[in-house]
């Protein structure tokens, strides 16, 4: 697993620009209010969109770049929006298909998040060759 989420949040009318400006795959949105899976509330609307889902952490990277460089394209800035925006990367090690994981990104790749607005948080996920068959029923 190899993930890119975007989760941003805020004004409504700000996501609901947001979401035609950018060639977004909403996985799932929420109001204002609505509950979470941890019990408490959401204290403002918003979505989350995946990025990426790729093979390998070098497509990760590719893919989110190719993302910044639509959100410049495009004149898109979270700060400007008055929403939050946070790109969430997850990656699982520990199998022997990715038994390690490394996502590279320059000062200029990083410069493109600050000016962006997004906050960048990166997940790593254990895993084994075990947890990955599939069980057949006996």
């Amino acid at each position: 697993m190899n993930l890119a989420i975007l989760i941003v949040e805020g004004d409504e009318l700000a996501l609901s620009n947001l979401r035609k400006a950018l060639p977004l795959k909403i996985a799932s949105s929420w109001k204002k209010g609505d509950v979470r899976r941890n019990g408490k509330s959401h204290t403002s609307p918003g979505f989350s969109a995946t990025i990426a889902d790729a093979a390998n952490p070098g497509e990760l990277t590719r893919a989110i770049l190719t993302f910044l460089k639509q959100c410049k394209e495009r004149g898109v800035s979270f700060t400007k929006t008055g929403v939050s925006a946070e790109l969430s990367l997850g990656v699982t090690v520990g199998d022997s298909q990715q038994f390690v994981a490394g996502v590279e990104l320059s000062p200029s790749d990083l410069s493109l998040f600050a000016e962006h607005g997004f906050t960048l948080s990166l997940t790593a996920y254990p895993t084994s060759d075990d947890a990955n068959v599939v069980r057949r029923a006996t």
